[in-house]
């Protein structure tokens, strides 16, 4: 596999498929930076590859060539058109799971991120789910299992995609050559987000919202904490595990349980307030989470 991480599912997967086990809807959950959408490229390209071993493509065949060039013809990939996928996406979907083979008789549809599923869209696929075609196969991605109606979930294998070994990521980001951030045991079980943010030039910025969660309690002009925030929704989820690592180093070190209590129901606010309310006033917002995380911040 292309992330060592990802070799026990991968292993899990190949036992059920030479036992002739392998279901024809396959669900795949876990956090971002895990790796799901490499591990479902890695399957796809396999199930489509002509001379497959151990669940795994040749990389030579035809079918592979067509992959590597994103044109095989047996491939369909659906991603969230913004915030969802609509019904008609996922009746192109049957629509495509019905026509021959162009290859090697298997087709394959990926779903990324399938949670955004409309409800009109999870219900045309359920058709699809519940009718099967021989040599069709359904990877979905999600991070979000509570979203997906049951129906779905009853009709698909799923596989939890996971890092077991954090030894085994760290070993894998120690490779990028990253600095030592005091944060980055954080990220152990999501590894790519630690990789995308270095391609992407954002570790420092990172870093940045970890120095604002362990300082909160000196006096700060939060106007660049505000900044940074307000360029990513990300960027408040990563603030937010930094601050809520802060509270529990206070609750171990004497904070008492109301005062932790309360100061994780302000963060919780916070970020919900701050992802989901259009036009929010993040300073003021910003300035009343520390005014209250002060209080019980030793």
């Amino acid at each position: 596999m292309i992330y060592p991480w990802l070799d026990d599912v991968h292993q899990q997967l190949n036992t059920s498929f030479n036992a002739g086990r392998f279901h024809h809807g396959q669900l795949f959950n876990g956090q971002q930076g895990v790796g799901k959408r490499a591990l479902v490229e890695e399957l796809a390209n396999a199930l489509l590859c002509a001379s497959a071993q151990n669940l795994v493509a040749c990389g030579h065949c035809k079918s592979c060539q067509l992959n590597q060039a994103a044109t095989h013809p047996d491939k369909y990939t659906v991603q969230a058109d913004g915030q969802s996928i609509g019904v008609d996406d996922i009746r192109n979907v049957s629509d495509f799971m019905h026509q021959s083979a162009a290859q090697n008789a298997n087709k394959v549809v990926v779903i990324n991120d399938c949670h955004k599923m409309t409800t009109a869209a999870a219900n045309a696929l359920l058709k699809t789910l519940e009718e099967p075609s021989p040599q069709r196969f359904l990877l979905l991605t999600t991070n979000a299992t509570a979203q997906l109606p049951a129906t779905i979930l009853s009709r698909c294998a799923l596989s939890e995609v996971k890092v077991q070994d954090s030894h085994v990521s760290m070993q894998w980001i120690a490779q990028l050559n990253v600095p030592a951030y005091p944060w980055l045991n954080l990220f152990s079980h999501q590894p790519l987000l630690v990789a995308r943010w270095q391609q992407e030039e954002q570790l420092e910025v990172i870093d940045q919202l970890y120095k604002f969660a362990t300082e909160l309690k000196q006096g700060h002009n939060f106007s660049a904490l505000v900044d940074i925030i307000s360029k990513d929704n990300e960027r408040v989820r990563v603030f937010n595990l930094f601050l809520s690592e802060q509270l529990k180093q206070q609750l171990l070190t004497g904070m008492d349980l109301d005062s932790y209590q309360n100061a994780q129901n302000a963060l919780a606010e916070f970020v919900q307030n701050t992802t989901e309310i259009l036009g929010l006033n993040l300073p003021l917002a910003v300035s009343r989470l520390a005014y209250r995380l002060r209080n019980s911040i030793k």
